[in-house]
């Protein structure tokens, strides 16, 4: 099936799980069509239609609970319960329970996809790799500190982005609460500080896969200061779509908190929808011009480390995983993401070809 079909089959597929927004869809299509990295991230339902022909079945290798849409962009930082910074994965929408290698494969390609990153392709895959073997061996939350210099780097806002939160906020067009659909109203107002004053309610289309979703915000003030809550419409993975694992519509809150997380008292589920704090320290921390220096070794190893300790909460399987690895070629996750790589840009190509001739019908 050629990547157009298979985009229409999983839109019409979409548009049965919830009220998709199709301005969303159109800037979607529009972003696919600006490089392979982001038609990539957009299209985390194509990989998995085509991951069993890139990585044919291995019996031996375990299967755990998967972020399912790995990627080197799908990582940020939330405040724990503790009031701690803490930086991992904040993105389980495609969550599943598939072979560990399907995560790291994918990860890798985004590296493989990337322009700019200051290491080269090897050594990026090489400390990807070994900071998953070491989060199998011991899995942990990883706590943002001042020992770590190479992640403040990455967390430091330059000055032309700051206020830049609240500055996109200004630029949504508030609604009237009555136009906001009763359920996500009373989730957003139920995770609210119960004093909170003079609330508005917007909607609004972020990220790059997540687009075409119903997502809303509902801000205020709140001792002086701007408080946020943003809800976005549960679907189920699109591995699911895809016939290779189950809907578990609620696996991504199980792997949000898993055992190795310090996770997000705030990220919780109201009448299918996802609700969470949002707030300039507390987001996806993306690639720009700006910081892609930043994107070094030991950032990508901390990626590893964390993606092992995901996996590893889905049972005593670190042994298992550790020996299936081992037993693979030294090059196999570079070699399977390469081969990925390449899938996708074709994709990419043809896609372009076909927004170009229909893009404003």
């Amino acid at each position: 099936m050629s990547v157009i079909d298979v985009v229409k089959s999983y839109e019409h597929w979409l548009r049965q799980h919830c009220d998709v927004v199709e301005q969303g869809l159109v800037k979607k299509h529009e972003r696919m069509a600006s490089d392979p990295l982001m038609f990539f991230r957009a299209t985390c339902f194509r990989f998995a239609t085509q991951i069993e022909s890139i990585l044919p079945k291995d019996p031996k290798a375990p299967r755990v609970l998967s972020v399912g849409d790995a990627h080197f962009e799908n990582w940020g930082t939330w405040r724990d319960a503790e009031g701690r910074l803490v930086w991992g994965v904040n993105d389980f929408d495609e969550a599943a329970e598939l072979p560990y290698t399907y995560d790291l494969v994918r990860l890798a390609t985004s590296f493989v996809l990337a322009k700019g990153l200051p290491s080269s392709l090897t050594d990026n895959i090489d400390a990807l790799l070994r900071g998953y073997r070491k989060g199998l061996e011991k899995p942990k939350a990883l706590i943002i500190t001042d020992k770590m210099p190479w992640m403040q780097a990455l967390l430091e806002r330059p000055a032309a982005k700051q206020g830049h939160f609240e500055d996109s906020l200004d630029k949504l067009k508030v609604l009237e609460p009555e136009t906001v659909p009763i359920q996500v109203r009373a989730g957003l107002l139920a995770e609210m500080p119960a004093t909170i004053t003079d609330v508005k309610f917007a909607a609004r289309q972020r990220g790059g896969g997540s687009l075409g979703r119903p997502r809303f915000v509902a801000f205020g003030e709140w001792h002086g200061c701007l408080v946020v809550r943003e809800s976005k419409a549960i679907v189920p993975s699109a591995w699911a779509w895809a016939g290779i694992a189950k809907e578990y519509e609620r696996l991504l809150l199980v792997l949000a908190a898993g055992r190795f997380r310090s996770p997000d008292p705030f990220l919780t589920a109201h009448d299918g929808f996802i609700v969470r704090r949002i707030a300039a320290d507390s987001s996806k921390i993306d690639l720009s011009s700006v910081n892609a220096r930043t994107y070094n070794p030991d950032l990508i190893m901390a990626m590893g480390r964390d993606l092992a300790s995901i996996h590893v909460a889905s049972g005593n399987v670190s042994a298992a995983i550790a020996e299936n690895l081992q037993d693979k070629p030294d090059n196999f996750v570079l070699a399977k993401a390469k081969l990925s790589a390449d899938v996708v840009k074709r994709d990419f190509e043809q896609w372009c070809e076909f927004y170009d001739r229909h893009k404003g019908e």
